[in-house]
């Protein structure tokens, strides 16, 4: 009994402490004409819980916060780091920071300057509605759980490619939530190292370097409604499980090293409901393991799906595969990949019983697409009247493409996804 009563005794302080807290938390106030003018200054005098409120203007500081306050800006103020280390750093819980411009962080090829840093061990920060602009990084998080990053609208005019850093960078990180910001031209849009259990939902992502979205050794992570179009090289999954990627849109990444998606060494996922629109090529899969491809839009590609002998035990079902110069190419000899019920727009079978399923399997692998993959100089003679007779050739009698690489179900109308 006595080591509940003291466990009851803590409890009820600690309830006791955060009422207070919460009767006495106030407003501070900070701009000109008003009695502190430098937000520094409010936030060695500000208590937990408190809101410092800034007022419009230009703020020549670097901040670091290590009471648990909520820092908002009205109108948009300017804190300038002035091209000299972190803008804002965050060294406690439960803060939170709203309606700020944040800019000219550090820029160094050594060191990782930031807009706004969130060291090891916080948890409960919510960054919301908040423009970073001209910063190295703009938003770090490290070591931290249970955070919120919405809304914000993060963008670099930095070109040095040595000092441009991401624009919303993870490591090492839990229960995370990156929604709905807008981000341009950083090196990767989002990258994420060693995140788990996060969400990451209703972002924009464009014109970045490299990476619209990049992530590595991130486990139990969902990918929803993103948009990502015109970044370097697409999107990079790589070296994960049990990862789900719906409803996204991969737009015009276009390159020689370009793709929407590329998934590497990845197990146990889901990739449904996508759009990959105009990209060179829409997914690269290598290293894939038992992932369910369904529902996706693979239109206007180069190549819709690189699919990498060493993928395995994939299955692709209810995809519209629809104006893409190539639907599917491997460099494997066998295929142990399933596919099923997708629609083929160069399906020419027939559906004698109208279940709208064709009656003859699809070979949706074609010659010149296995012989431009051994050899890329091969598409010089893309289109020409002798490669059209040898895919003629090989669809009557397959030799080189691998006889059980088909779908045995097309689907002989497009799905209205």
């Amino acid at each position: 009994m006595g080591r509940y009563r003291f466990l009851i005794f803590w409890l009820s302080l600690l309830i006791s402490c955060s009422f207070v807290s919460l009767l006495t938390a106030g407003n501070l106030h900070v701009g000109k004409g008003w009695p502190v003018t430098a937000i520094a200054e409010a936030l060695q005098t500000a208590n937990a819980g408190d809101s410092i409120i800034v007022h419009e203007g230009v703020y020549q500081e670097k901040l670091v916060i290590s009471t648990p306050v909520i820092l908002k800006g009205i109108g948009f103020p300017v804190i300038d780091g002035g091209n000299q280390g972190d803008v804002v750093s965050i060294f406690t819980d439960r803060v939170v920071v709203e309606g700020l411009t944040i800019a000219n962080s550090g820029k160094s090829s050594l060191t990782d300057y930031c807009g706004l840093k969130i060291n090891k061990g916080c948890s409960g920060i919510v960054i919301n509605d908040n423009i970073f602009s001209d910063n190295s990084i703009g938003i770090f998080v490290q070591d931290a759980e249970d955070c919120r990053i919405t809304n914000n609208r993060i963008g670099t005019s930095i070109e040095e490619s040595v000092l441009m850093g991401n624009a919303i960078h993870c490591w090492k990180c839990k229960n995370m939530e990156i929604e709905g910001n807008h981000i341009r031209g950083h090196r990767d849009g989002i990258y994420l190292e060693f995140v788990s259990n996060s969400i990451i939902r209703d972002n924009n992502v464009a014109k970045c370097l490299r990476y619209g979205l990049h992530f590595m050794f991130s486990n139990e992570d969902d990918y929803f409604y993103n948009l990502f179009s015109e970044n370097g090289a697409g999107v990079a999954v790589m070296y994960s499980t049990n990862i789900n990627m719906l409803y996204n849109t991969f737009d015009n990444n276009k390159g020689g090293a370009s793709y929407g998606l590329l998934l590497k060494d990845i197990s146990q996922g889901n990739v449904a409901g996508n759009k990959f629109t105009r990209n060179t090529v829409g997914i690269l899969m290598d290293g894939g393991l038992s992932l369910i491809l369904q529902d996706n839009i693979f239109s206007e590609n180069g190549w819709a799906v690189r699919l990498m002998a060493s993928s395995t035990e994939n299955r692709f079902t209810r995809n519209n595969f629809l104006g893409n110069t190539f639907d599917i190419t491997t460099n494997g000899t066998s295929e142990k990949n399933y596919f099923s019920e997708n629609y083929w727009d160069k399906y020419r079978g027939y559906d004698l019983d109208r279940d709208g399923i064709g009656d003859v399997p699809y070979h949706p692998l074609s010659l010149f697409a296995v012989i431009s993959e051994y050899t890329p100089a091969a598409m010089l003679f893309f289109r020409s009247f002798l490669v059209d007779l040898l895919e003629q050739a090989e669809r009557v009698i397959p030799t080189v493409t691998p006889s059980n690489f088909m779908d045995e179900r097309p689907a002989m109308r497009q799905y209205a996804l």
